[in-house]
């Protein structure tokens, strides 16, 4: 009886976090191998996550020195789901503040600190076309 008490206490916490911090929304994208071509190269399918998140383009970097390279970090994103991000994945801001008409901004994951309950906070780096 206590975990269920638990789980549902977390996903109260996760609903409550969300409705109150989340404003922007971004998809997170994930690429996986999934065979290899004629050639013995590998084929990739992306999968993208739409999720609301909290976004900041002026992270406080001297947070993410035991996790990432503080040089490459331009942003930092949170985010609460049963998603859980990798490094090297791309995260795409797709609205800010509810406003949908944001122009995306495409980012890599460079750093992950995993929160728990509350999700995950990521450094980001800005991505280069």
């Amino acid at each position: 009886m206590p975990v269920l008490v638990s789980n549902r206490l977390a996903k109260q916490l996760q609903r409550k976090t969300a409705e109150h911090f989340y404003g922007d929304t971004g998809t997170l994208l994930q690429d996986t191998t999934t065979s290899l071509d004629e050639y013995g190269q590998p084929v990739v399918t992306t999968t993208s996550t739409t999720l609301d998140c909290s976004f900041t383009d002026a992270p406080d970097k001297e947070k993410w020195k035991d996790y990432a390279d503080v040089d490459q970090i331009s942003a930092e994103v949170r985010f609460a789901g049963s998603t859980a991000p990798a490094r090297g994945n791309r995260f795409t801001i797709t609205g800010r503040w509810g406003d949908s008409a944001f122009t995306d901004a495409t980012f890599e994951i460079v750093g992950i600190q995993d929160r728990g309950t509350f999700g995950y906070v990521c450094a980001l780096k800005k991505v280069q076309i």
